[in-house]
């Protein structure tokens, strides 16, 4: 894959930004779409009777058999950094879709509950790597005034993934033999190779260009995407000032490794937040609709198993939906503004589900039902207005450019243990008692996530990567003046 590119021609000049904005988002709905399809295919996976007979599950079985994914997430931490910081973000993307295709094949191919997790560990390592590479790729190649649509939608194609594996379990119901729950397992690969294919035809991160010496490449990618073609384009020149001067800096002061992220007080600020939004990504309730969708639906008296799988298509659709419009009006809201807000819906719908549980959880009604279906839409349609595409953008905004790659590596390992205890614990706690575990989740989402938003939470909209540096910082490395967004016009103030 070669990253170098050239000026475009004066016939190309309009098109240049359009083609990088389309071939990216291709590359993002791919690469995300990896991770969504795997929770949405074990939501449905544990509907069909082939495939909880075939490996004769108990409530251990079924549990490690959903979160070794996650254990694999967690090994690749210390590696996932490295890879993208030595290689490229580029070349990182496609070392992620080809170990999700090993690990596919392997987990579509299982003879028994071990050959099973370990292709599901491997699609776990991909999680990671793809989790670093590609929002990384995302955020430091895209032109600013899209940046934040970009990112958020990475998120966002989290459900695209989903909605897939969500019809092609559906689908996969009327087949009578093990391949009602094979294929399901052996189509995850399709989302890495379409991930793939587009990569040869892109440029490589020219902040990694520019952090390895190699200006002359960078800028012209800046040239070409960013400049559409000019090369006295004022917006080119002012970032490439910003990303040279910034980098420049930070070569100064600290070195591409993990002992970085604690290495002074602004990246211990950044390696909090970012600890805290893996965390709360993971703990805020959506885990419980995310991989047993079933046994929530179970407890709100709905057990026909059309009917589930139909929910599950339904509920991917809506959250796809919620997580694209959250992804266009991210900049609109606010990142604190927006955790808030939706962290205290999310609570509040929980609790609604914990009473109509506890009231009817023995005896059901039509009416209780529904209304508990209404309650778990209205719960997951918050979480992906905001969470969805906001625990993949904000991270890479936090993390400066030295730390970005080990931080979002480390945000990945967090967040994925975290992932690994709380899908474990999860069919306990609902046995323990469903409408208890809701109302829990609930108080703990009032009582802990939103005081520490409120509080340690900053505000990254509407800046670049280099601008937001200047919150944790103090001071502004570059001798500019103006900024990237007064030059394209979106009335930032200057900094």
């Amino acid at each position: 894959m070669d990253s170098s590119a050239v000026p475009a021609t004066s016939s190309g000049r309009d098109n240049n930004g359009t083609y990088l904005l389309v071939m990216i988002c291709f590359v993002v709905t791919a690469n995300s779409g990896t991770q969504g399809y795997d929770s949405s295919m074990m939501n449905g996976l544990q509907i069909l009777p082939s495939y909880t007979e075939y490996f004769d599950l108990t409530t251990a079985t079924t549990a490690l058999n959903v979160a070794v994914v996650f254990a694999g997430s967690v090994l690749a931490m210390p590696i996932a950094g490295p890879i993208i910081d030595r290689f490229g973000r580029k070349w990182g993307v496609a070392i992620t879709a080809i170990i999700a295709m090993i690990g596919a094949a392997i987990q579509g191919a299982a003879v028994h509950t071990a050959m099973f997790c370990i292709g599901r560990l491997l699609v776990g390592v991909s999680v990671t790597t793809g989790a670093t590479a590609a929002p990384t790729y995302i955020s430091e190649l895209a032109h600013p005034k899209n940046r934040a649509f970009m990112g958020g939608l990475y998120g966002a194609s989290w459900y695209i993934g989903s909605l897939l594996a969500a019809g092609i379990t559906y689908g996969s119901q009327y087949i009578d033999n093990t391949w009602s729950w094979r294929l399901p397992s052996l189509l995850q690969l399709i989302p890495s190779i379409l991930c793939i294919i587009p990569l040869p035809f892109l440029p490589e991160s020219p902040r990694w260009l520019i952090y390895k010496d190699r200006h002359e490449e960078a800028r012209a990618i800046l040239v070409k995407y960013h400049g559409n073609g000019d090369p006295e384009s004022t917006v080119v020149q002012v970032e490439y000032a910003e990303m040279c001067q910034t980098l420049e800096y930070e070569k100064t002061i600290q070195k591409t490794n993990f002992k970085a992220l604690v290495q002074t007080r602004p990246n211990r600020w950044r390696l909090g937040i970012v600890t805290a939004v893996a965390l709360f990504c993971q703990l805020s309730g959506n885990n419980i609709i995310t991989y047993y969708l079933g046994s929530v639906l179970d407890a709100a008296g709905i057990t026909d198993q059309q009917t589930q799988l139909g929910i599950n298509i339904g509920l991917s659709i809506f959250n796809l939906a919620c997580a694209a419009v959250g992804a266009w009006t991210t900049d609109r809201i606010g990142r604190r503004q927006g955790f808030l807000f939706v962290t205290v819906s999310m609570s509040l719908f929980l609790i609604i589900v914990a009473v109509l549980t506890k009231q009817y959880g023995s005896s059901p009604t039509f009416s209780s039902s529904a209304a508990q279906v209404a309650m778990i839409f209205l719960f997951y349609g918050c979480y992906s207005f905001v969470w969805t595409p906001l625990a993949t953008l904000y991270p890479v905004e936090v993390l400066s450019y030295s730390i970005r790659a080990n931080g979002l590596g480390y945000f990945n390992g967090v967040c994925y243990a975290t992932a690994f205890l709380n899908t474990y614990v999860i069919p306990y706690a609902m046995e323990w008692s469903a409408w208890g575990f809701y109302l829990t989740t609930a108080f703990y989402n009032l009582l802990i996530e939103v005081p520490i938003i409120y509080f340690y939470f900053v505000a990254t909209e509407r800046k670049t990567l280099e601008e937001v540096d200047i919150i944790f910082e103090g001071i502004r490395h570059v001798d500019l003046d103006v900024t990237v967004h007064e030059v394209i016009g979106d009335n930032s103030k200057k900094l």
